[in-house]
C-alpha cells in the first residue's frame, strides 16, 4: 500500500490475480479455445490490476500475457502478472504470442464490449484464426466475489451509509434536483467515492445516480433501471434536473458508491413533510418484497424461480403489477442485479435466468414502485449470497424518511 494524502493506493493483491486467471483457465478449457484476448477496461483490471492501452492474452494452461502500448511502465509497477511486453501495435499481436509458445487459432473475446472497428483490426492481426464469444463465461467468472473483493464491497457500503444519512440535512423546500444531487457528489467525492459509476451495457457511466422529486421519478428514461429522470437537458439526462422540491413529495434517490473500484448500489426515498398515504403503503410493499427476494438470495437458488415466486406470492396478490419496477414505459423485467466492478453484472434476478446462485455472488436487490400523479417509492440495498440467504453489505434504515 502506498498512501497519498487522504485516501490510500492500494495494488490488487498478486495471490488476488492468480486465482481470478486460474478460475478463467477452467472456464476457457471446457470452451475449446487456445485463449482469451481481453481488451476492455475492466476486465483488463480484473485480471491485471491495473488499466493501460493493451491486449491481455490468458492461454487455456500457464501464464497469462500482458501486451502493453501506454504505459509500459505504469503497467508494471502495478500489475502482478510475470509476463508483460511493450507492444507497439496490433500487428505484432500473432508474432509475439507465437514467439512465446502459445497457440492462437482459437481464441476467445468479449463481443459485448468489442467495437466492430477493433474486431477488424483483430481479425487482421490473426489471419486465419477463429473468434468465439465470451462474454457470458467472463460474467459467470467475475459474478462470485473472493473474500477479498467482498472487503471492498462492504467497505463501500459502509461509506455510502454516511451518503444516506447525510442527505436528510441537505433536503430544502425549493431546492432543484440538480442541487440536491451536487450536495451528493460532493459529500460522495469526500469519502473516496471513484466520480463515476460504471454500466456493462454499451460501456456506459454515470454520475451519482438518479435524483428526482415528486413525478419526475416517473419521467421516461433510456436507463436500464426503473428509475425515470428528466436531466438538464435532452443532451444531459443524468442526476436530476431543474425541478423544484415541494412538500410531501418522494425524493428518490438512487446511488452508486464507488470504492477501490467496486460498487454498492442503493436507494432511499425521504419526503419533506408527511408524503401520501398511498405513497407510505406502497413503499412498505416494496419493503415487503426485498425482504422476499433476500431470504432467498442462497446458494443453488434459480433466479427465475425467485422471480415467480416472489410475483406470486407478493407483486400480484397486492395488484402491484401495474407500474411496477418502473413507470410505464421505464419498467424494466428483473427484481436484481449482479454488482461488482460494474453497476450490472450477473447474475439478474429474472424469468429467464436459470443459472444457479452460487455463494459470494453479490445482488442488489431493487424493488420500485411508479405511482401516477406522485412519483416513485421502493428501495434498494447490496446483498451477498449465503447460506443464510441475503447478508445485507449496505447498511441503514430502509423506510420512508420523514424530514
Amino acid at each position: 500500500m502506498r498512501t497519498e494524502g487522504q485516501f490510500p493506493y492500494h495494488l490488487v493483491p498478486a495471490d488476488e490475480i492468480s486465482q481470478r486467471v486460474t478460475r478463467l483457465q477452467h472456464r476457457l478449457q471446457k470452451k475449446s479455445v487456445d485463449g482469451a484476448l481481453i481488451l476492455d477496461q475492466v476486465n483488463m483490471y480484473y485480471y491485471t490490476g491495473t488499466m493501460q492501452q493493451g491486449v491481455v492474452f490468458v492461454p487455456t494452461e500457464g501464464e497469462p500475457v500482458f501486451l502493453v502500448r501506454r504505459s509500459y511502465e505504469r503497467a508494471q509497477m502495478e500489475t502482478p502478472l510475470k509476463r508483460v511486453v511493450p507492444l507497439n501495435g496490433f500487428s505484432q499481436l500473432q508474432a509475439t504470442l507465437t514467439d512465446l509458445g502459445l497457440h492462437t487459432n482459437i481464441l476467445g473475446v468479449a463481443e459485448a464490449t468489442l467495437s466492430v472497428s477493433v474486431f477488424k483490426t483483430l481479425a487482421k492481426a490473426f489471419p486465419g484464426g477463429t473468434f468465439t464469444d465470451i462474454s457470458s463465461l467472463l460474467g459467470m467468472v467475475r459474478a462470485v466475489k473472493s473474500d477479498y473483493e467482498v472487503g471492498l464491497i462492504r467497505e463501500s457500503g459502509a461509506r455510502h451509509q454516511l451518503v444516506s444519512d447525510a442527505i436528510p440535512a441537505m433536503i430544502r423546500e425549493g431546492m432543484t434536483e440538480w442541487e440536491l444531487g451536487a450536495e451528493i457528489h460532493k459529500r460522495m467525492l469526500a469519502l473516496g467515492y471513484t466520480g463515476i459509476t460504471r454500466i456493462s451495457a454499451f460501456g456506459g457511466e454515470v454520475i451519482v445516480g438518479i435524483v428526482s422529486f415528486g413525478e419526475s421519478g416517473n419521467y421516461p428514461t433510456a436507463s436500464v433501471g426503473p428509475g425515470g429522470l428528466k436531466g438538464l437537458s435532452p443532451a444531459f439526462s443524468l442526476v436530476g434536473g431543474m425541478k423544484k422540491l415541494e412538500r410531501g413529495e418522494p425524493i428518490f434517490v438512487d446511488t452508486g458508491f464507488g470504492y477501490e473500484g467496486y460498487f454498492t448500489d442503493k436507494t432511499r426515498v425521504y419526503s419533506l413533510g408527511v408524503p401520501s398515504a398511498l405513497a407510505l403503503d406502497a413503499h412498505q410493499v416494496c419493503l415487503d418484497i426485498q425482504e422476499a427476494v433476500r431470504c432467498r438470495l442462497k446458494p443453488g437458488a434459480i433466479p427465475s424461480q425467485i422471480y415467480e415466486e416472489v410475483f406470486n406470492e407478493f407483486v400480484s396478490p397486492h395488484g402491484f403489477e401495474k407500474h411496477f419496477m418502473g413507470f410505464g414505459s421505464n419498467q424494466v423485467p428483473f427484481l436484481g442485479h449482479g454488482i461488482g466492478l460494474a453497476i450490472d453484472e450477473f447474475p439478474v434476478i429474472a424469468a429467464k435466468v436459470h443459472t444457479p446462485l452460487e455463494a459470494n455472488m453479490v445482488i442488489a436487490v431493487e424493488p420500485k414502485k411508479g405511482l401516477e400523479g406522485i412519483g416513485l417509492v421502493g428501495v434498494e440495498n447490496t446483498f451477498r449470497v449465503t447460506a443464510e440467504g441475503g447478508e445485507s453489505l449496505t447498511p441503514g434504515a430502509d423506510e420512508l424518511t420523514i424530514i
